[in-house]
């Protein structure tokens, strides 16, 4: 695969003078980067699986070509379980959460700690391992490309990544999700408007997903209207969104019937985690590499791999 950058062409990469979609401009403003059942797409072990209604319905080619059509605006929600994993129990919903990253959710009956900040739930070694019990993610509603012409043009996913898919720094124009937002933004281009792929980190144990920008929506005649459609759905609100209520079978973390002997919320197929940055008013963001020249500088070099 050639180690280029999507952005040559276009006068605009690296000026930044575009208006910004209304996407865009949201995950600006947030800092970089429902009841139902939402359509997802689960990345396990090497493997995307399309999750329809609680069940596996197949599994998508890597690497995966989607467009992002909303982003959690928090820069990593949570969730904690008391209890241990167990593939075989009930779906339950977590013992603690949030959307905004900072605190409980209002709805939390026990809540962990007063802020996120400061919960014990949030330190090293409260988890297994090294790793901290309070588990990070981040979630982004998508739609195929190659769904245009189909029966599913149009259809959201949701799609979630874990503290080592969303922190970090980017080599070669892959780059963890948060870091990939940044990136995009940072060369005047819309989130909602190039065809990301994800595919799966190597140095990893394929355990991880790294994202990259390969091409323009505005290239696939009739995808830009899908996009605007998508982006303004109810359905690409709710996919973003930690509703513990409706919990997809197989899909979240599930409890034992009794208590591990340590506060542990580890998906079984996840390392433990790295040190993942805390984000506070007082402190400006970890700047993120930006190509020198043209974002847009590689387009024409990039093919159909």
């Amino acid at each position: 695969m050639s180690e280029v950058s999507i952005f040559k062409s276009r006068e605009v990469a690296v000026t930044g003078k575009k208006s910004p979609s209304a996407l865009t401009q949201s995950l600006m403003k947030a800092g970089g980067g429902g009841g139902t059942r939402i359509p997802r797409i689960s990345p396990r072990n090497g493997m995307f699986k399309r999750i329809v209604g609680g069940d596996d319905v197949g599994k998508l080619k890597s690497p995966l070509r989607v467009v992002v059509v909303n982003v959690a605006q928090a820069t990593a929600q949570r969730t904690f379980y008391i209890n241990s994993y167990d593939p075989n129990a009930e779906a339950t919903a977590p013992d603690c959460w949030t959307n905004d990253g900072q605190k409980p959710d209002e709805s939390i009956k026990n809540p962990q700690g007063k802020n996120c900040e400061t919960c014990p739930q949030n330190i090293k070694g409260s988890g297994q391992g090294d790793s901290k019990a309070c588990r990070f993610k981040r979630r982004i509603a998508v739609v195929l490309p190659e769904d245009l012409d189909s029966n599913n043009s149009g259809q959201v996913y949701q799609f979630e990544g874990a503290s080592k898919s969303i922190f970090g720094k980017g080599a070669n124009h892959l780059f963890p999700l948060n870091a990939y937002i940044d990136y995009v933004i940072a060369n005047g281009e819309d989130i909602d408007g190039v065809i990301t792929e994800i595919s799966f980190n190597e140095d990893n144990n394929n355990q991880s997903v790294l994202f990259k920008a390969v091409d323009f929506v505005s290239s696939f005649p009739g995808l830009a209207e899908v996009v605007a459609t998508a982006v303004e759905s109810t359905e690409a609100q709710k996919a973003v969104m930690l509703t513990p209520g409706a919990v997809d079978k197989g899909e979240e973390f599930v409890p034992k019937a009794k208590p591990a002997p340590k506060a542990v919320a580890v998906e079984e197929d996840e390392e433990p985690e790295v040190a993942e940055p805390v984000k506070r008013a007082s402190k400006k963001p970890e700047p993120v590499e930006v190509p020198k020249k043209n974002l847009a500088d590689v387009i024409s070099e990039w093919g159909d791999d």
